[in-house]
């Protein structure tokens, strides 16, 4: 049971189990919750999370944060304040500069000189954030920075990343690709038929000779002309492998 929970009058002895004591009980049961509930007030650290705007600028100023703006958002000068006494003791180191910028501006990075290859004593920060990047922010960064850095380290560089969302669209189609190869036709074991027309024509002249005298018993004599040719005729058959 928790301080909240207890009431006197639920738990008075058979003794004092009277009306008039049970009302008195009810009045301090009263009071006593009064008080709890003001108690509350002076826990703030642990209430941060619950204090109004006011009150946190006034923690602001009473725990000197090096870096306070009362135009940032309500979150983020809890998130400050809270972690004022804690950077107070580590002040001017990496894990300080990194962990301000972070609770201020939502992301950052600190590099030290050694490990980009840079010149001593110099480091650069890098930020992811979606803020608008104006003159006024700039001069906001470099001053936080600046309150929490040691007096040797110089800022050489702030580095900006901005991260998109877009859509990624892929598409695929199936593809048929048939391939026909036409090449002439091997020709095997070709057979050459040929076929062999001979003709022949009788050819007869006559010749007759007239005389003035006449002519008994005259006989024709002819004579008779052959004649042949060759034709030769050729048929190929071509047929598929």
């Amino acid at each position: 049971m928790n301080q909240d929970d207890y009431r006197i009058a639920d738990r008075l002895p058979e003794s004092l189990n009277r009306d008039n004591m049970r009302e008195l009980a009810e009045v301090i049961d009263e009071k006593m919750a009064e008080i709890n509930r003001m108690s509350e007030l002076v826990s703030i650290y642990p209430r941060i999370d619950e204090l109004s705007s006011d009150l946190i600028d006034a923690l602001a100023i009473q725990q000197h944060v090096d870096y306070y703006d009362k135009t940032l958002p309500l979150d983020t000068r809890r998130a400050i304040v809270r972690s004022s006494m804690r950077w107070h003791l580590r002040k001017g180191t990496k894990g300080v500069v990194q962990e301000m910028v972070q609770a201020v501006f939502e992301s950052g990075v600190v590099h030290e000189w050694y490990e980009y290859g840079g010149d001593p004593y110099y480091f650069r920060v890098e930020l992811m954030s979606n803020i608008r990047i104006t003159p006024s922010n700039l001069d906001a960064i470099v001053k936080a920075i600046n309150m929490v850095k040691n007096v040797r380290s110089w800022l050489e560089q702030l580095c900006f990343q901005r991260r998109t969302c877009t859509p990624c669209y892929i598409g695929m189609m199936p593809s048929t690709h048939l391939q026909y190869t036409i090449a002439p036709a091997t020709i095997h074991d070709v057979q050459v038929r040929a076929q062999r027309y001979i003709g022949a024509s009788p050819y007869i002249r006559r010749s007759y000779q007239i005389y003035p005298r006449t002519v008994a018993n005259a006989t024709a004599k002819s004579r008779r002309y052959y004649a042949a040719g060759n034709v030769l005729h050729k048929q190929y058959t071509i047929e598929e492998e």
